[in-house]
């Protein structure tokens, strides 16, 4: 199987706690571009994931942060660039392509069902069957062993919710987004892609799910956050990294830039760090170089 290797560095920038700025991205996107159609939703849009951060996403509605997003969950193949993984460039032909390599994606609506209870849900779509022949061949759960580990990767994380047993219908905004979350985290592993995780959360529950999104850097988990929160963003991220018009436009760490640069970049009343296109058209600075050969193919 050939594999392609990065040669180019990261981004400049402090790192924040739980993460190594020497050390390469775990996750490149670079130049990526998909079109419907006459529709062009991301014209080049590149970003750099390290161990252990969290990553902004921020840019306007039309920007293309959802396609890139998609993109990055397998749901949607790029019509160009690249995506590379731990230094090998991979190509993800679907959802389970991405949840192989270890990158887990929670959506707004969560995919939580509320007949179940919080174990169920964890579980749902990846079941354990039972550990005897008799019952397995039956495909029966073993309920005992998911409310188990429901129950340490909650703990691990310090998610409160009523039981494991209890129907998500009884859970509150916050509890919902938590459990959705530490679900991602158990299947996911290494990377956690959130879809504005707060926007449908009172002050109480977004702090909720803000202090676990931070706990994550503690189990080296590398997060992509997608808000249009500003207070959000500066409060857990590491870095940002800015979209307009399908572009990348800029990438910023969080301790050396403010709410008000950060908003400048999404209108475009702030040209980007480095030098900038001289109109929408022009190519933006390429990132990091990479040597190509033949992708491989996440099995």
């Amino acid at each position: 199987m050939a594999l392609t290797e990065v040669t180019g560095g990261g981004e400049s920038g402090s790192s924040g706690p739980g993460t190594s700025a020497g050390s390469p991205p775990v996750l490149v996107a670079e130049h990526i571009r998909r079109n419907f159609g006459a529709v062009v939703a991301v014209a080049d849009a590149t970003l750099q994931l390290r161990e252990g951060e969290t990553l902004g996403l921020v840019g306007d509605n039309g920007a293309g942060k959802s396609t890139l997003l998609k993109i990055l969950a397998g749901v949607l193949a790029p019509d160009g660039g690249h995506i590379v993984l731990d230094g090998h460039e991979v190509v993800l032909k679907g959802p389970r392509d991405a949840l192989r390599a270890g990158i887990e994606t929670v959506y707004q609506d969560l995919a939580l069902v509320d007949t179940m209870s919080a174990a169920q849900n964890v579980f749902l779509g990846r079941e354990v069957l039972h550990r005897s022949r008799l019952l397995r061949a039956l495909n029966l759960v073993d309920s005992r062993q998911m409310r188990e580990r429901s129950r340490q990767i909650l703990d691990s994380l310090h998610v409160k919710v009523p039981s494991v047993r209890a129907n998500v219908r009884q859970m509150s905004g916050g509890q919902r987004q938590s459990l959705a979350i530490a679900r991602s985290v158990l299947w996911g592993r290494r990377i956690v892609i959130l879809d504005e995780p707060t926007a449908a959360l009172g002050v109480q529950e977004s702090a909720q799910v803000l202090q676990l999104i931070s706990r994550l850097k503690e189990h080296r988990v590398s997060v992509i956050l997608v808000t249009h929160n500003m207070q959000h963003l500066v409060e857990v991220a590491n870095r940002v990294t800015v979209m307009r018009l399908g572009r990348t436009v800029a990438t910023r760490t969080i301790s050396e830039t403010t709410t008000e640069d950060i908003v400048g970049l999404i209108t475009g009343a702030i040209r980007p760090d480095e030098e900038g296109p001289t109109s929408e058209t022009d190519p933006l600075p390429s990132g990091p170089e990479i040597a190509h050969s033949s992708p491989s193919t996440v099995t």
